[in-house]
């Protein structure tokens, strides 16, 4: 067993819960000094693991050591406590009748803080309560990894200078809040979705993170929205195709390619049954979730591949670009528009498209059209290029046998 491999998965999938319960239970209201304690805990961990071997638990393990850090490291500050180290595990919850109970969601909440711009508090939350890396940021945010650690650095300053406390808001204030939370939550399920660094494609523990959160909002009256549904709904219609998105090498098999015998129907029609909520519980104005989700339930319910409509799929990105035109909406268009027939097009807009010119799903999507046009030498500058850009080692396996065949062709 790889120790160290083992320590930095169990980092990725309990620090943000750690950081959350130091916050939630020990009212830290300094987010630096509760992720040094929890940065300390997995160091203690990797020394005694290599040791001693893994625990029978690792997650008890490290909620143990992590409380007891925190515990020392505030008395040395002669805080009062009236939690002694020699209580149990768990600590005694006591809310109101009107508070979030959620540890993590409370932090979730309480990180999208009003006094930030809505970029500081996703980037913010995201490495909070996520755990994401600087360079996962950029990528799901479309910037540079420069531009995130320096707003990362001036928001903590922020609440260090103004000693801010990131107090927990009531439901009724959360739903202020709760445009932002769902556009986290989005960016958590979606690095789990297509991660962008690590061993995997795929980090189902994100997406289900992600879920988990998006369904204990839907279980208070206050936060169960339309576009709480609509998220939900899109999060379900995509988890349902993971038996087909990867092959046994890991490497990722895309859609026309995928064999829609293994998506699971149940959480299609569970996904459907949350859209339609959604629908009808639209007051205002509809949601990008609503489009998205409408997106992949065509996608889910077409029999096959060759029997999407993309007519639909067309009309819905158009809303959609209307409403949050980003580079990646830009990107998924032009696909959509490529399987339409009008590959030509689709190439033509790419090329417009300011931002992602280090994205591999852009790089591999310009290269796949040139292709497909074929412009073969042009294909093969932009698969290099993907080649370079890629961070997980069955992406650069998967582009590498696509440059290999291309470099073959004989016209």
């Amino acid at each position: 067993m790889n120790i160290t491999r083992e320590v930095d998965h169990l980092y990725r999938e309990y620090s943000g819960m750690l950081v959350s319960s130091l916050v939630a239970y020990f009212e830290i209201n300094n987010l630096q000094v509760a992720e040094d304690i929890v940065q300390d805990t997995f160091i203690s961990a990797l020394k005694n693991w290599q040791i001693n071997g893994m625990p029978h638990s690792p997650k008890a393990w490290l909620f143990k050591v992590c409380k007891n850090k925190c515990i020392n490291e505030l008395r040395k500050k002669t805080v009062s406590l009236n939690i002694t180290s020699d209580q149990t595990q768990e600590s005694p919850e006591i809310w109101l009748p009107n508070e979030l109970r959620d540890s993590q969601l409370r932090l979730l909440f309480a990180t999208c803080h009003p006094d930030f711009s809505t970029k500081a508090q996703i980037i913010l939350t995201l490495k909070t309560v996520a755990s994401f890396k600087e360079n996962e940021i950029a990528v799901g945010l479309g910037m540079t990894r420069e531009a995130v650690k320096k707003i990362l650095t001036r928001t903590r300053a922020y609440i260090k200078n103004n000693n801010l406390l990131l107090k927990v808001p009531f439901r009724l204030q959360s739903k202020l809040r709760l445009t932002i939370v769902h556009q986290v939550l989005y960016l958590i399920f979606n690095e789990g979705y297509k991660a962008s660094s690590g061993n995997n494609i795929i980090r189902k523990d994100l997406c289900l993170q992600a879920m988990r959160l998006v369904r204990l909002l839907l279980d208070s009256p206050q936060l169960n929205t339309a576009d709480t549904h609509a998220l939900f709904s899109l999060m379900l219609f995509n988890v349902a195709r993971f038996n087909s998105r990867t092959s046994e090498e890991g490497e990722m098999i895309e859609l026309k390619d995928q064999d829609r015998t293994l998506w699971d129907h149940q959480l299609i029609m569970t996904g459907v049954k949350h859209l339609n909520i959604a629908n009808l519980a639209i007051q205002q104005v509809i949601s990008r979730y609503h489009l998205e989700a409408g997106i992949a339930s065509i996608h889910c319910l077409a029999k096959n591949f060759e029997q999407t409509n993309w007519n639909r799929i067309l009309m819905l990105y158009r809303q959609l670009k209307k409403m949050y035109n980003s580079p990646f909406i830009q990107l998924n268009y032009c696909i959509a528009l490529h399987y339409h027939g009008d590959s030509e097009m689709a190439l033509e807009l790419l090329n417009k498209i300011d931002g992602l010119e280090y994205n591999l799903s852009y790089l591999c999507t310009k290269a796949m059209l040139y292709k497909h046009l074929n412009q073969h030498q042009r294909a093969i500058d932009y698969y290099l290029e993907a080649l370079n850009a890629a961070q997980i080692p069955t992406e650069k396996h998967s582009i590498q046998k696509k440059l290999d065949k291309l470099k073959t062709w004989n016209p």
